[in-house]
């Protein structure tokens, strides 16, 4: 059986094929490779590309959200800097321990410097309140009203909080030479840390004590 095509014949054939058609032919043709070539070569590289594209943008937002918590960290260091010298100021300010001495020769070297003289010093009980203590003392002094306004002004100037009120004088002497004797009470103050124990109230009158029967 001879199945071989006689290329001469088929020539013919062709040739006898209107025109119009073969164009249309060969537009469908052309059509059906561009549409094989598109579908199995551009649309992997699209999708390729926009698969990327997005990655990328993902990559853009995470360095971005890397940078937001740099900037983040440097800015609350920042601000954890500042808080610890404003603690260490209130610290300096309000001390965590009585410190009598101390209180004692801060008091006494302002009123030499006011050449105003105090006679007496005398620390009263502590009172607690909600994050600091108050240290309250009383003070007796004897100047002229010179040497008590620059000792107050010195008082002022203390790194130490100390506030002085209720005053109580008395003006004596001379009106050249004018001598102020008098009282007044101060309050200097102490910071309390959270956890800090506060002094117990103590027990109404008539209470019994501890391991002390009750009276009937």
């Amino acid at each position: 059986m001879n199945l071989g095509i006689d290329s001469k014949s088929l020539g013919k054939k062709i040739e006898k094929i209107p025109q119009r058609y073969v164009l249309i032919v060969m537009v469908v043709l052309v059509m059906i490779v561009v549409g094989l070539l598109y579908y199995f070569i551009m649309i992997p590289q699209l999708e390729t590309k926009a698969r990327v594209a997005k990655e990328a943008a993902d990559l853009r937002a995470e360095v971005e959200k890397l940078k937001a918590i740099k900037r983040d960290i440097v800015k609350h260091r920042q601000e954890y800097a500042k808080m610890q010298e404003t603690m260490q100021e209130v610290l300096r300010q309000l001390p965590e321990t009585k410190d009598i001495p101390n209180l004692l020769r801060s008091v006494t070297m302002v009123s030499e410097e006011s050449r105003l003289k105090v006679k007496q010093f005398e620390p009263k009980l502590v009172k607690s309140k909600d994050f600091y203590s108050e240290l309250p003392f009383e003070m007796k002094f004897q100047g002229n009203f010179r040497n008590l306004a620059s000792f107050l002004d010195g008082v002022r100037k203390q790194e130490r909080i100390i506030s002085i009120s209720d005053f109580v004088f008395e003006a004596k002497g001379l009106p050249n030479n004018v001598i102020v004797e008098g009282t007044c009470e101060a309050n200097a103050y102490m910071y309390l840390r959270e956890g800090a124990k506060k002094p117990a109230a103590a027990p109404p009158k008539g209470a019994p004590k501890a391991n002390e029967p009750a009276k009937k």
